[in-house]
């Protein structure tokens, strides 16, 4: 799979929080329990996250694409409520590459610069009378080239976009009493003591969608609710690059993953480690918070655009507000 412009490692080491487990817990792994009674140890998860005002960590990444390839990096986070966020890539194909979000003065509007080979040539051409304009820094929240080569949307690579995904999909299995969870004695994670937990879900439930004019596998994971990449992951025929053939039917899996195994740290009751596996028992990503600090009081220059060096640009808003301001 070739390196596009923002393949970063949108997707954070977030999942579900334990410390200490309601019931009893068996070392060979059965995995017999209802979903349901894990629901309230993810509740105290949450309760633990809206206690928290910023973090840092460093993200290890490890995501795996449909024709088998895979990508790793690691990369710098910072991110401070209620959506100041901020992405460097220290190691990997996209290294050097980074990311802003929001821009100052919007909520929906992404700094974001290329790593690899393709950044440098972009941070040289920038200081080029009359290309440099050319160059993009300045992407909409759901532009389309954030999610080339990575599993998910920005909004999905903090703590609590990860848990998200993970209370949903547990929430969904409770509610319709499918799969199963078990919870596995402590382990250590980055030096850290952890509780594993591993949640089950039948992975041939779903929908057989059949494609429409028009439609993507963007679109078809809006209206179900599904990852674009789970839909492609489980559909290997499909070519997101080519329109999809109207009439053919696709399946779209009601569960993000059938297994899923994540450490929650015991003090902070926050995950450090999760990873998720496809139907043939296959890691399919895999995303590590080491060196995670909470609360440590992230100042405003963190997220100035212009210590991170990103041109002066404007957003389409801006334009058009200061074309009515001249017009008066």
């Amino acid at each position: 799979m070739p390196v596009t412009l923002f393949q970063l490692p949108l997707a954070i080491a977030f999942a579900a929080a334990l410390l200490a487990a309601p019931f009893a817990m068996a070392s060979e792994n059965p995995c017999f329990r209802p979903v349901a009674e894990v629901i309230p140890l993810l509740e105290k998860m949450e309760r633990s996250w809206d206690a928290v005002t910023d973090y840092t960590a460093l993200l290890v990444k490890t995501e795996r694409f449909v024709d088998g390839t895979t990508i790793d990096e690691i990369a710098l986070i910072k991110f401070r409520k209620p959506n100041q966020f901020y992405l460097h890539v220290l190691e990997g194909a996209n290294e050097g590459a980074e990311l802003l979000f929001p821009k100052p003065g919007t909520d929906s509007v992404i700094l974001g610069r290329p790593g690899g080979v393709s950044g440098a040539v972009a941070g040289f051409l920038v200081k080029v009378p009359a290309v440099g304009s050319l160059i993009p820094y300045e992407f909409d929240l759901d532009d389309g080239r954030l999610m080339e080569g990575q599993h998910h949307p920005l909004t999905d690579s903090t703590l609590a976009g990860m848990m998200r995904l993970v209370s949903v999909n547990a929430r969904a299995a409770a509610r319709n009493q499918e799969g199963s969870a078990c919870v596995h004695p402590v382990e250590l994670v980055d030096g850290k003591r952890a509780r594993r937990l591993e949640l089950r879900a039948p992975a041939d439930v779903g929908t057989w969608h059949t494609i429409a004019e028009g439609e993507t596998p963007w679109t078809i994971g809006g209206d179900y609710g599904q990852d674009r990449y789970v839909i492609l992951y489980n559909n290997p025929s499909m070519d997101e690059k080519r329109p999809l053939p109207v009439g053919e039917k696709i399946f779209v899996p009601r569960y993000y993953a059938p297994r899923a195994v994540i450490w929650v740290g015991e003090a902070s009751s926050l995950p450090l480690k999760l990873q998720m596996f496809d139907r043939e028992n296959r890691l399919y990503e895999s995303y590590a918070n080491t060196d995670l600090r909470i609360d440590v009081g992230l100042p405003d220059e963190d997220f100035d655009p212009v210590r991170h060096g990103f041109p002066a640009v404007t957003t389409a808003d801006e334009k058009t507000s200061a074309a009515e301001d001249g017009a008066r």
